[in-house]
């Protein structure tokens, strides 16, 4: 399993959390931010002890 974690518009970690696949650790940030309207948002993967880009909120917003 890889750890994840979710970072808000601020830069401050919001969640950490081990999921096993890429498909379920999407999921899991898209339910964590919740409204889907606040740009800014984004999610970063473990790779070996340092932490790096997985997806962001890209300022799409939810119409």
């Amino acid at each position: 399993m890889a750890k994840y974690r979710v970072i808000d518009p601020q830069g401050s970690v919001v969640e950490t959390k081990e999921i096993p696949s890429a498909g379920d650790a999407h999921a899991w940030f898209v339910d964590v931010r919740a409204d889907n309207s606040e740009l800014g948002w984004r999610m970063e993967v473990d790779e070996d002890g340092t932490w790096a880009f997985f997806d962001d909120t890209e300022g799409a917003t939810e119409k």
